[in-house]
């Protein structure tokens, strides 16, 4: 069934003087309301369309206006059996969609220790997607090394508008470094700007995203390979995972677009802090540089800087420097 044409202001022009001036011809349809001819004989096949127009039997080959309160009777009923239609076409859509979905699901139904493996971007975006929509109360996330692209970012957007209508609440943990990733600060602010709630950590574990009480994401695990993810559905799993999430949160600090002044006077930031802890560890500036989720240059820079402040000539004196001052 095709729409109905618009009954805008142009065409209920044309069907006035049809009806009041008895004027039928489309030239002088044209002079009379000062518009173009082809403009008049889009009303006219409008007029047609909605049964406002019929056959004139004292001018064959014209047409004559109906009565308006005739022709808003028919014009109703159109609408009526239109929507109908459209009611139609939608319950068949949702019920084909629905039945597509409930086979979806049992195909992809996870392990039978509640453990789903997917090991494709595609896929992995697919399973966000159901779950970001499944969202109900709380999403959670570790945002860990690498920033986010704008391609994943412009695919979510949407998604998190939409949760962020339901009244579902964000808390993000990005990163200290996050400062240096234009796109993902960007990212975060405008998160923040909506009422999520953003901290940053010197150091995450691991990408995870948790959804409610119901499921947990997990990516960038030790061994894992590519684009791969776990999707956890055992409920003891997901709440070990929300008391991960808890305890890195208790810890994190606020986000800001850009730091502070009172950051910038304090003695130590808590990126400065975990370096120096990596460092004392053991561990190469290679290894720490990844942890933080910087460059190996900018891990290097830092590591001058705070040699600098501790006015040491080495490593070694830096770390006794630093550890007088109760810095690790």
């Amino acid at each position: 069934m095709a729409e109905s044409s618009a009954l805008d202001q142009e065409t209920l022009g044309v069907y006035r003087a049809i009806l009041f001036h008895k004027e039928h011809d489309p030239d002088r349809l044209a002079l009379l309301l000062d518009i173009d001819l082809s403009c008049v004989k889009a009303a006219l096949d409008r007029l047609s369309d909605l049964s406002l127009l019929a056959p004139s039997r004292d001018l064959p080959g014209t047409m004559r206006a109906v009565d308006p309160s005739l022709g808003l009777k028919v014009l109703l009923q159109r609408e009526q059996d239109e929507l109908a239609w459209r009611q139609q076409r939608i319950e068949q859509n949702r019920a084909a969609l629905a039945a597509l979905a409930a086979e979806y699901a049992t195909s992809s139904r996870p392990g039978s220790d509640g453990t789903e493996e997917l090991d494709n971007v595609d896929d992995i975006r697919t399973r966000l997607e159901a779950l970001a929509e499944s969202c109900r109360h709380e999403s959670l996330a570790f945002h860990p090394v690498g920033g986010l692209t704008e391609e994943s970012i412009e695919a979510a957007r949407p998604l998190n508008e939409r949760a962020l209508a339901r009244g579902v609440r964000f808390r993000s943990i990005y990163l200290d470094s996050v400062t240096n990733d234009r796109v993902t600060r960007a990212h975060a602010q405008w998160m923040a700007e909506r009422h999520s709630e953003i901290r940053t950590s010197p150091t995450l574990p691991m990408r995870l995203l948790i959804v409610d009480t119901t499921a947990a994401v997990v990516a960038g695990l030790p061994g894992q390979a590519g684009p791969s993810a776990l999707v956890f559905s055992s409920q003891p799993v997901v709440l070990a995972m929300r008391a991960l999430f808890e305890a890195y949160w208790e810890h994190a600090s606020p986000f800001h677009q850009e730091p502070s002044a009172a950051d910038q006077a304090s003695e130590l930031t808590p990126q400065e802090r975990k370096l120096l802890q990596l460092l004392a560890t053991g561990l190469t500036d290679e290894a720490v540089a990844r942890a933080l989720g910087i460059g190996v240059r900018t891990e290097r820079r830092i590591v001058a800087e705070l040699m600098e402040r501790l006015g040491a000539s080495s490593r070694f004196e830096a770390g006794v420097q630093a550890n007088r001052r109760q810095w690790i």
